[in-house]
């Protein structure tokens, strides 16, 4: 398929070396002219692009209200903003404004080709996938400590005794404990050292870095070095979860409140979005921002779910209070139990197993029931009777 492709560029050395040959690119329909976010309208109308890089020099308030404004014309345009600042702030900023990624500057031939790959990538979510037959479910915290990670791991565990393929992928890049939650288990590879290898990516190598708490239950752990999650590409990510789809029946992701750009790529990729928040204040704050960011990013409604937390009735701020101020429908809430919880963390132990009974459990019971249509579900196991028992 010939891709139109078309680069705004703020310099002649640059304008040089993209309209030079490349004959890697003989699919892509390559325009290249000079100017700024003031150009990018007209270039959009008269061109008639599916992919735009535009380097800017400035990422003041009034680029992002040029870009926003221009993107109304083609909302499906993917806009690349090629720039020095690489910021959450300005990445929040820009998303907002319709942009798909922001790459580091300056502006390469090297720099091209990636966006063309990552403009390929995103073009293709669109389109039907058939090989493509797992559910992505991915749980983002409002704020740190909302207990993201630790429903993560339990509903991943309760939909693998369901009978279902589940991989959870810790997303937390840069302090992902998720394998804590499932015992003592030893991680000799990690999502950094999958990522990293997405050209020789196969079944084989996603099978061999996964850290098998059970026949069904497969998690790949987050890098132990901070450092790393810097050097995750959006393309190794996308091929990573890609794959994953395709051999198992869930891929669980769970994210940190960090929007940085492989963040909202996996969001990008997920089915559904649990955003797990609390009834306090500044967790309130959080999810009604991120509610926002994900409308402006164009999520359709039925993506999205706002799970509470540590639900306890009576509080200063109630469930009323949530719908209002995010203007969304809370789709569950999993009630307080402080010491369930806490030994099931500490001991490294699902609350399925150690505390069937408790009120989280079986909240986390009728989440994995609504995922999973009882037909699909082997009667011959003790997790199906007390499913089917459950008040």
């Amino acid at each position: 398929m010939n891709l139109k492709v078309s680069v705004i560029c703020n310099t002649v050395e640059t304008f040089s070396e993209l309209n030079a040959p490349h004959p890697e690119l003989a699919d892509v329909t390559l325009t290249v002219s000079t100017g700024s976010a003031q150009t990018l309208p007209s270039v959009i109308r008269r061109q008639q692009p599916e992919v735009v890089l535009l380097d800017a020099t400035g990422n003041d308030e009034e680029t992002m209200l040029l870009i926003e404004s221009a993107l109304k014309i083609a909302p499906n345009t993917h806009l690349a903003l090629i720039s020095p600042d690489q910021s959450t702030s300005l990445l929040t900023r820009a998303m907002r404004a319709g942009v798909r990624e922001i790459l580091p500057a300056p502006m390469t031939s090297d720099t091209l080709k990636q966006a063309i790959n990552h403009a390929r990538s995103h073009l293709s979510l669109s389109k039907p996938q058939e090989s493509k037959t797992g559910q992505v479910i991915a749980l983002i915290p409002a704020k740190g400590g909302a207990g993201a990670t630790f429903l993560a791991a339990n509903l991943a565990f309760a939909l693998s005794k369901l009978g279902k393929r589940v991989a959870v992928l810790d997303l937390n890049l840069y302090f992902g404990d998720l394998i804590l939650f499932m015992g003592s288990h030893k991680a000799d590879s990690n999502l950094f050292d999958l990522a990293r290898q997405a050209d020789r990516l196969d079944a084989a190598l996603l099978d061999s870095s996964m850290v098998k708490v059970s026949d069904h239950l497969h998690i790949l752990a987050a890098s132990n070095a901070p450092e790393h999650a810097n050097e995750i590409s959006s393309a190794g990510l996308e091929s990573l979860i890609d794959l994953s789809r395709e051999h198992y029946d869930f891929v669980v992701l769970d994210l940190s409140s960090m929007l940085d750009q492989v963040t909202v790529k996996a969001l990008d990729f997920a089915d559904n979005i649990y955003l797990v928040m609390q009834l306090s204040l500044p967790s309130l704050h959080a999810a009604k921002r991120i509610v926002t960011f994900f409308r402006d990013r164009g999520y359709p409604p039925d993506k999205l779910s706002i799970v509470v937390n540590r639900f306890e009735k009576g509080g200063y701020i109630s469930l009323t209070d949530v719908s209002k101020t995010t203007h969304s429908k809370i789709d569950r809430t999993i009630q307080n139990s402080y010491s369930a919880v806490s030994a099931s963390v500490n001991q490294g132990i699902p609350i399925l197993e150690l505390s069937p009974r408790d009120p989280v459990a079986k909240a986390l019971v009728d989440w994995a029931r609504e995922l999973v249509p009882l037909t699909e579900v082997p009667h011959k196991n003790w997790f199906f009777n007390m499913i089917r028992h459950a008040p």
